[in-house]
């Protein structure tokens, strides 16, 4: 872009919002990544919802332990890349894999049996599961390296806003063409998106290099992700997560927003389950359903995200899911429908979306680039599945056993009352480190 092209887009876009001349082409290569990367996935994860409900929810316990041992297994090939490559042959080759495996489903689809093959159906909801985690972790380990604290506050809800869209256009897609198209075809449609988010994340990597400050004379630029000491790749996020008490505290923030993510996944599941007989209307709800959520929260995005982290902060933002989620359990367990499930799962979402997802993103930009790459993806894979489980397995026991809804309904309000604990101290926490490194 031109000198003077790039003046007139900045004149234009500091009447919306607070930017400098040197973050603009960044901030639009981050709009296009995960554009098109939100839209990839929002256009399978119906697809992957359809398959929650055939399989039944006496077997999705399973089904999410088979997802965390995936990650397990994909650990040490991930760290090893990314001690060997530079950052964007890393993403580039990591995103190329993800494609790949996508085609592959796409084959396998068109066999006799297509969805209702249950292994095939397995394994894809295994897959769409790791991928989501691992895609979106990767972004925004991105995003926190390229963007500090500072630039992160006023910049991160209009990333967050293009996600949304991104969402939207995912969701829309699969909404008005489930009926019409295959599903093999609505991958096929998925892997063109994600080669689009490949390209904007080599452009993204390069023009972040501006916005870093100059070396210190003598000091070697190094665009790897080496980890530090002598563990093997497998354990260095964990051992960084573990010496750290702010990243353990992240760690019970993933923790509890997984477990009562999952506990609310499960009754999604039987509630749709016995609503709709038919798969291509179940495939065609959730999709609604993320469509309404992803509206709702790029309105809130547009016009009151990025204002209500500056004026409350991170402490205050971080709490507002919890006591969203304290309401919501105890709705559900006082009317367990259909309707009150959709009105609580789409709050929950766009709150999480519009506000919580962008400052819980912020907790990272106060650590250092390593535990960005290792430990933060850590965080966000294993530590969130490790939720999954927790939250999956206690639900199974508190079926078997036969309670009633009462049980766990309780069970979901205690876990949001700690959750929300925990966010207004991982809150101040940042607040402070962010002081004193200024």
């Amino acid at each position: 872009m031109t000198q003077p092209a790039m003046i007139s887009l900045h004149r234009r876009m500091s009447k919306v919002v607070r930017i400098r001349r040197e973050e603009i082409a960044p901030l639009l290569w981050g709009w296009l990544y995960i554009f098109s990367l939100l839209g990839a996935y929002y256009m399978i994860r119906p697809i992957r919802d359809t398959i929650s409900t055939l399989t039944g929810a006496h077997s999705l316990p399973w089904l999410f332990s088979a997802v965390l041992v995936t990650m397990l297994l994909l650990q040490w090939p991930y760290n090893k890349l990314t001690q060997c490559l530079p950052r964007e042959r890393f993403i580039s080759y990591s995103y190329q894999f993800c494609a790949a495996i996508l085609l592959l489903f796409a084959a396998l689809f068109t066999l006799p049996g297509g969805l209702n093959n249950p292994w095939v159906g397995r394994l894809f909801f295994i897959w769409v599961s790791v991928f989501n985690l691992f895609a979106v972790s990767v972004f925004w380990a991105l995003i926190v390296d390229v963007f500090d604290t500072r630039r992160g506050k006023r910049l991160f809800g209009l990333l967050a806003a293009a996600a949304t869209v991104g969402a939207i256009a995912g969701s829309s897609i699969t909404a008005l063409l489930a009926r019409h198209l295959s599903t093999s075809m609505l991958l096929i449609l998925s892997v063109v998106l994600i080669q689009i988010s490949v390209f904007s994340a080599v452009k993204l990597s390069r023009s972040g290099q501006r916005l870093k400050k100059p070396p210190s004379q003598g000091e070697k630029v190094r665009d790897t992700l080496q980890g530090k000491g002598a563990l093997a790749p497998l354990f260095t996020g964990i051992s960084q997560t573990m010496r750290s008490p702010y990243l353990l505290g992240i760690c019970g923030y993933i923790l509890f927003y997984s477990i009562t993510s999952t506990l609310l996944y499960f009754q999604q599941a039987s509630i749709v389950r016995q609503a709709f007989s038919d798969e291509s209307q179940r495939t065609a709800f959730f999709a609604s359903v993320d469509l309404t959520i992803n509206v709702l929260t790029l309105i809130c995005q547009l016009t009151a995200s990025g204002r209500i982290i500056s004026r409350f902060g991170t402490p205050y933002t971080l709490m507002l899911l919890p006591l969203v989620s304290i309401i919501g359990f105890a709705w559900l367990g006082w009317a367990p429908s259909l309707a009150v499930l959709v009105g609580f799962t789409i709050l929950r979402r766009a709150i999480n979306f519009a506000l919580s997802r962008p400052s819980r993103e912020i907790l990272f930009t106060v650590v250092s680039k390593e535990e960005k790459y290792h430990a933060k993806v850590f965080i966000d894979t294993l530590v969130y599945r490790a939720g999954d489980q927790m939250g999956a397995w206690s639900y199974q026991a508190i079926s078997l056993l036969g309670l009633a809804l009462g049980p766990l309904t309780l069970f979901s309000v205690a876990l949001a009352c700690g959750w929300a604990a925990l966010s207004f101290a991982l809150g101040k926490n940042q607040e402070k480190i962010s002081r004193h490194r200024a």
